[in-house]
């Protein structure tokens, strides 16, 4: 008995460490339709291989890694991981040209730029009638919010700074891989979110005081939010789909 007991001890630290560096590997957003430039160096030789052992990209050269991919189908992604020189050095979330396929917003107040790049990005304008019934809103300023689900505020520099006003109850903030510089001046007379910090994004929530739900939402993004970096558009994502209907 005492030597099977061993044997599976021996097994189980033989296997563990070998699951945690697979796990601990770093994870990597890339555009499928362009080419992505890479942290890392070959020496000899890389390969990007699927989750089902199909080789999507590689060389046999020495040099930077840039991973090229035909165009996913729109709002689909795909999970592969990277080999460089023979070891896994990370996890590649691959994602279609039109990540934001599938999810709907009112774009009506946004700015120009704005919705055109959200709209390439496979991002619909909502058929909601009223605009208070729209789930999620994209707009131009903090005084456009409103009364009822997700506010989207893309800042500029001129938007800056903001005074929260009152009717905001709660206020979060957020971090991202892609940093920011938006910040929240606080003193005994009134709140301010101005341009200079290391946020990604501030959160102002509006709660009903008899049941805590939240009425309004305002997420404002700092204006280095740049909606052609990957990184961003995930992250948008994940922020839109929490509100569809």
């Amino acid at each position: 008995m005492d030597k099977t007991i061993s044997w599976w001890l021996l097994l189980a630290l033989t296997i563990l460490p070998l699951l945690a560096t697979a796990e601990d590997l770093p994870r990597l957003n890339i555009w499928s339709g362009q080419d992505n430039k890479l942290d890392f160096q070959a020496q000899e030789s890389w390969l990007l291989m699927a989750d089902h052992d199909r080789r999507l990209d590689g060389q046999a050269v020495a040099g930077q890694v840039v991973v090229r991919l035909p165009p996913l189908v729109a709002g689909s992604t795909e999970t592969a991981k990277l080999i460089v020189d023979g070891k896994a050095v990370a996890r590649i979330a691959i994602w279609s040209p039109k990540i934001l396929t599938g999810l709907e917003a009112d774009l009506a107040d946004a700015r120009s730029t704005v919705a055109d790049a959200l709209t390439r990005q496979g991002l619909l304008q909502s058929k909601r009638t009223e605009a208070a019934d729209h789930a999620v809103s994209v707009v131009a300023s903090p005084k456009q919010a409103r009364p009822k689900g997700l506010s989207l505020l893309f800042a500029e520099r001129r938007d800056l700074p903001v005074t929260i006003e009152p009717r905001w109850s709660d206020i979060a903030f957020g971090r991202s891989t892609q940093p920011g510089h938006l910040g929240v001046i606080h003193d005994d007379k009134e709140q301010i979110i101005y341009d200079r910090g290391n946020l990604a994004y501030v959160v102002l929530s509006e709660k009903h005081l008899a049941d805590k739900k939240i009425k309004s939402r305002l997420i404002i993004l700092t204006p280095e939010f740049d909606l052609q970096d990957i990184d961003n558009i995930v992250l948008l994502k994940s922020l839109i789909k929490e509100y569809q209907p």
